[in-house]
């Protein structure tokens, strides 16, 4: 479980903590806030030592000499800075300080400095590590679409595409998990709502997804819904093991490409992920996504289950830089801009009505 992420001096952010909750954590604020460089500072971190478990780096020196390495290219590869700089992650105007980025997990610490020229110095792990978890990054743009080729390409250096991309593409390619045992009843109990929801089932033919319904039969994925590709998703990567308990789901605006309805789905979908032992961490705009949420936090719905819920307003201090505030509920946040505007729309709305009236 991701206990907190403490960041200093860190592209928009001067200093921040953050203290997650074991099931989902939510991620609100306006554009360039830095909902997404939470996410993916958080899941290079995350990503990287359990790259050194899966290869078996285990001794100190090995560890030490490793984490650096894997670290920079990861950072370098998801968060693609100009020409490669890590120097362009340092918050500015760069000051003689340091970048710091530290996660503290029930797996132990993991984290790194940046000087203001960008030379990075990762934190060693203390001692041998315990097992780090699986970190699945879920990008704005749904791939099962672009999968066909993406990975060859990305590989070739042909395509613009920061390295979450390729790495849920690799994720999708998975085999489907075997037998009836733990793993697949854990799956499949996962995937039941999805399924019955949207109502398709999802394979992998050669380098190309289908989508098999009863009303349509098997579609090619690019030919079927952005969101129910993007829902489909989902469940290929929970049928494949590559998402289940004790991992960790990264997701950035989920709402992307969904109806009002199954917003409502994903909601309720990742209460029932947290539920059955994903921590999940969610960058949305999306006001239906948000208040299902706050509902189930508030009232411990059915949905809810046994899923805690922290939410994260990110806003600009006085000072230009972004300060992070948690709360319970929406309703324990000062900055709600989705809120804000919805507000500011019924005000308008009735403005807008009684011009009208006192012209008739």
């Amino acid at each position: 479980m991701l206990k907190s992420l403490s960041l200093t001096r860190f592209t928009v952010f001067d200093h921040v903590t953050l203290s997650f909750s074991p099931g989902v954590n939510v991620f609100v604020g306006a554009n360039a806030t830095g909902k997404t460089h939470v996410l993916k500072v958080a899941y290079s971190l995350l990503r990287t030592r359990h790259s050194l478990e899966y290869d078996g780096v285990t001794t100190p020196q090995e560890q030490a000499k490793e984490l650096e390495t894997r670290l920079s290219r990861k950072l370098k590869a998801v968060f693609r800075p100009e020409h490669g700089y890590l120097k362009r992650l340092v918050r500015r105007p760069r000051s003689r300080g340091l970048t710091l980025a530290e996660l503290e997990s029930s797996w132990g610490p993991v984290g790194f400095s940046l000087s203001p020229a960008g030379e990075l110095r990762a934190k060693q792990l203390p001692g041998p590590p315990q097992k780090t978890p699986t970190a699945v990054y879920i990008p704005t743009r749904e791939v099962l679409s672009i999968y066909p080729g993406f990975y060859a390409a990305y590989q070739n250096r042909e395509l613009a595409f920061d390295e979450t991309y390729a790495d849920i593409c690799f994720a999708l390619s998975a085999a489907p998990l075997r037998g009836e045992g733990e793993l697949g009843e854990a799956a499949a109990e996962l995937m039941r709502p999805l399924r019955e929801s949207i109502g398709v089932e999802v394979s992998l033919r050669g380098e190309q997804f289908y989508l098999t319904s009863r009303q349509d039969g098997p579609v090619e994925a690019h030919l079927a819904a952005e969101g129910v590709r993007k829902l489909a998703s989902v469940m290929q990567l929970i049928a494949n093991g590559s998402l289940g308990k004790d991992s960790v789901l990264f997701w950035d605006e989920p709402e992307s490409g969904l109806n009002p309805r199954l917003a409502r789905i994903a909601a309720n979908f990742l209460l029932r992920l947290a539920a059955g032992g994903v921590q999940v961490l969610v960058a949305t705009h999306d006001y239906l996504l948000t208040n299902e949420l706050s509902l189930s936090a508030e009232y411990r719905n059915a949905a809810a289950g046994d899923a805690p819920i922290r939410f994260f307003a990110f806003s600009r201090g006085d000072a230009g830089a972004v300060e992070v505030q948690p709360g319970d509920t929406l309703a324990d946040l000062e900055h709600n801009p989705i809120m804000e505007e919805f507000e500011a729309l019924y005000d308008r709305e009735r403005r807008l009505f009684y011009e009208a009236d006192q012209t008739r």
